[in-house]
Order: C-alpha cells, then sequence, then structure tokens
C-alpha cells in the first residue's frame, strides 16, 4: 500500500535585506568613459608604433617630407624668400608639376651629403648652377641624421 507522507508546508521566509540598488545613469556613464579611454590610449599606442621612436607625427598626417622623393628635373612650389646666404624655415616645401601655376623652382641636382646638409653648405650644389642662375638651395636633415641638398633654380615665370 503506497504511503502517504504529509509535507510540512514551508511558510516563505521574510528577508528583511533591503533590495539591491538599481545601477546609476552615473555608474553607467562612468563605465562608457572608461571604454572610450581604453579605446583612444589603444589608438595612441598604435599610432606611436607606427611613427616609431624620434618619428614625427607631420611625417604620418602631412604626408610627411614633401620633397623627399625630389630628383633632377621635377618642380617645387613656392619657399620663403631669402637673399644671400639667409636661411629661412621651408617646413611645406613640396614637389609640384612643372606645368603647375604653383611651380617656381626647377631641381638641377640632388645631393645625398647628410654632412652637407647638416653643416648647410651649398659648395655641394655649385657644380649644378650655371652664370646667371637663381640659385637656391634647400636643406633637409630628418631626425635620424640622414639629409640631402636640393639644389633649385628659380623658372622663369616663378612669382
Amino acid at each position: 500500500m503506497p504511503e502517504q507522507v504529509a509535507l510540512a508546508s514551508a511558510a516563505p521566509e521574510i528577508d528583511d535585506a533591503p533590495a539591491p540598488p538599481r545601477p546609476s545613469r552615473l555608474g553607467a556613464v562612468f563605465g562608457v568613459l572608461v571604454l572610450l579611454l581604453g579605446v583612444a590610449a589603444a589608438l595612441l599606442v598604435g599610432l606611436l608604433i607606427r611613427v616609431g621612436p624620434g618619428g614625427d607625427l607631420r611625417d604620418l598626417f602631412a604626408g610627411g617630407d614633401g620633397t623627399a622623393e625630389a630628383k633632377a628635373g621635377d618642380c617645387v612650389a613656392e619657399l620663403p624668400r631669402v637673399a644671400g646666404v639667409e636661411a629661412k624655415p621651408a617646413d611645406d616645401a613640396r614637389v609640384v608639376g612643372c606645368g603647375s601655376g604653383d611651380a617656381a623652382y626647377t631641381v638641377v641636382g640632388r645631393v645625398q651629403d647628410p654632412t652637407a646638409a647638416r653643416n648647410r653648405s651649398a659648395v655641394a650644389c655649385e657644380p649644378y648652377f650655371h652664370a646667371g642662375d637663381d640659385g637656391y638651395v634647400l636643406y633637409r636633415v630628418g631626425d635620424d641624421g640622414d639629409g640631402y641638398l636640393l639644389c633649385l633654380v628659380r623658372k622663369p615665370n616663378g612669382r
């Protein structure tokens, strides 16, 4: 014969503990800010790795040295005016098409000589200049110490 067992009815326990607080909006905003800062930090680390030690962010965003690949026969846009042995920064120097209205100088020679570039010695360009040329020398020295000279002659139609 089957047995019947009476189960004691368990009375529900009353919990006197307060209900857990609902997450605050401030906590959610703080969490999003931490996430965004983490992403920004990761992007910054990636950018620094891409640029490398001693790199220049202008190389990444501005396309770098606008005359790095210049060779004889290329043309360069207008540069700051100089007279005699005066020197002025020309950080925005760039190669342009020789048929362009921006073309102010023709590259008549390139001298890959870091020492001459660091010393700003125009002697290396003398063989490229002829009597009557309006000659200019553009010096470039990178952060790594490598450098070159561009021997330029002002175009007749240059501004």
